[in-house]
């Protein structure tokens, strides 16, 4: 802690990245959504398309460009593969966390800006999004930074803030849309109303109508291309289907009941979120004596609410909230750290941590052991031992009062956990998905064509498009003019797995972690 006190940002900075970026070229891109946003940014690189993005050669409506451009520039730098896509995912992180720690640094002081984040370095799930070539990693930023500017300007004055809280929320609205202006809207709305400045004179020191304007002004002529060029189908399919019809119903079967998202957080930020009824507690009692403690308590209330309401209910939603929600579980636990405590509250919080830590590698073994391709794998789960160990360790030495050593155990044992899972686990099992064993069978360079619908991680790896036929008849036409070609599909319709079976059947591999089933044929 010493060391990170005497050199500050710098040294917190290089430990996020190496957090955030270790082990992103060790494994290949297969999740979804992964694949789909690393596709459609080497196709805007290969056409030279920078306005209209497309998979497959069709048009993709579900996020703004800002991220592509990055993946586009991550190509240019290191090639088309996992790590040109998801390095500048890693870098955000470590500036999401490096403006956290800078933030707490000035406003609370150093242990806490410490101990908070430690929590974000220990958050498994949250280090991992910064591990994926999504628009996630940028959004959180984008929200963040914007969240600290006004901060900063209600605590300083300088005008130089808004500049940069504007500026975040335009590049935000290139990232994912109007949640980037929606979250930090509401959040200032509701600080303002608790510091009883919401009135005229309290709204317009933040400037909200030349601010909106500047942040339009970075956003609006990218959405006014696109809708030229595409005559109103990607703003259409963008704002009424992945925005408003995600909000009021539970879109691609990603529904839930209200309390899924808290639970998300929960997991999220594990392993110091046992500690979350307390921090928020903590949080509130503690709103009148610290303007970023409040600030933080209502970005995340405001957050983990909309996201509740949302019926479209995902782990990643709530994730703008998280650098908050470890300023509250960070300043609830500064209040112990170095005491001789052996508080009620924070004991069960730690015996819910162990018993946690000592499912998540008996769960692991189960689930490893139910699938014949990856029992010789289940020796991985032996890795995660370190979470139940590093669990033990911060309750023995918490029972003895040293809370320094357990936060420190705990923290150590989660951040190796990490590294062990970007750098052996996960790469390990990825290199069973569908399209890595496929890639034994076929070549990118082969006549290949699909039959409805396939895995969406086959353009990014195969570094080029497919055509898609819907219909038999289709395929039989296509195969007097190709007849060596390989017939890729992943359908589920039975009828339509019936005429396939005039083909000689090469491959058939399970997804991952969907429910399809990837098939090579031949004729």
């Amino acid at each position: 802690m010493v060391f990170v006190n005497k050199y500050g940002g710098w040294v917190v900075f290089c430990i996020a990245l190496f957090a955030c970026t270790f082990g992103i070229g060790l494994y290949p891109i297969y999740i979804l959504d992964e694949s789909r946003n690393a596709e459609a940014a080497r196709e805007m690189w290969v056409s030279g398309n920078y306005v209209v993005p497309f998979f497959n050669g069709e048009l993709r409506t579900d996020k703004p460009p800002l991220h592509y451009y990055f993946m586009v520039l991550g190509y240019q730098i290191f090639g088309v593969n996992a790590l040109g896509a998801r390095f500048f995912s890693g870098l955000f992180g470590a500036f999401t966390i490096l403006v956290t720690y800078g933030s707490i640094k000035k406003n609370l002081g150093s242990k806490e800006a410490n101990i908070t984040t430690l929590i974000l370095l220990s958050s498994l799930l949250f280090i991992f999004e910064f591990h994926l070539a999504v628009p996630d990693p940028y959004l959180i930023f984008f929200i963040a930074a914007s969240l600290f500017s006004f901060y900063e300007f209600h605590t300083s004055r300088k005008r130089i803030w808004l500049f940069w809280a504007y500026a975040s929320i335009g590049l935000g609205l290139l990232t994912k849309g109007p949640v980037a202006l929606v979250i930090p809207g509401l959040s200032l709305t509701f600080f303002l109303l608790f510091k009883k400045e919401f009135h005229l004179k309290g709204i317009f020191s933040f400037k909200p109508v030349l601010g909106v304007l500047f942040s339009l002004a970075i956003a609006v002529p990218w959405y006014y291309l696109v809708h030229k060029a595409t005559n109103g189908e990607w703003t259409n399919g963008f704002f009424l289907d992945h925005n408003i019809n995600r909000f009021n119903s539970g879109k691609e079967g990603h529904g839930g009941i209200f309390l899924l998202t808290p639970i998300f957080v929960f997991l999220g930020l594990l392993p110091f979120s046992t500690t979350i009824l307390q921090g928020f507690k903590n949080g509130w009692t503690g709103r009148k004596h610290n303007d970023l403690i409040l600030f933080a308590f209502i970005i995340s209330t405001i957050t983990v609410v909309f996201f509740s309401v949302a019926s479209t209910k995902l782990p990643n939603y709530p994730m703008p909230c998280y650098p908050f929600v470890a300023i509250l579980l960070g300043s609830y636990l500064s209040g112990v750290y170095g005491e001789n405590s052996k508080k009620r509250g924070l004991t069960v919080s730690l015996w819910v941590l162990l018993v946690i830590a000592l499912l998540l590698p008996i769960g692991g073994y189960i689930a490893l052991s139910l699938e014949n391709r990856f029992k010789d794998l289940k020796w991985l789960t032996l890795l995660l031992t370190l979470l139940p160990i590093s669990a033990i360790m911060g309750l023995y030495f918490f029972r003895n009062g040293q809370f320094k050593r357990s936060f420190l155990s705990i923290s150590t044992g989660w951040i190796l956990t990490g590294l062990l899972f970007f750098g052996v686990i996960w790469p390990a099992i990825n290199t069973r998905n569908p399209v890595a064993i496929a890639s034994k069978v076929i070549a990118s360079e082969d006549d290949i064509i699909v039959y409805q619908r396939f895995d969406s991680a086959f353009p990014i790896n195969f570094k080029r498009t497919f055509p898609v036929v819907e219909s038999i008849a289709e395929l039989k036409e296509y195969l007097v003019e190709h007849p060596n070609v390989y017939i890729l599909t992943n359908t589920r319709d039975k009828k339509s797995l019936k005429t396939l079976e005039q083909f000689e059947l090469l491959l058939e591999q399970k997804a991952l972690f969907e429910n399809h089933t990837t098939r090579i044929y031949q004729k």
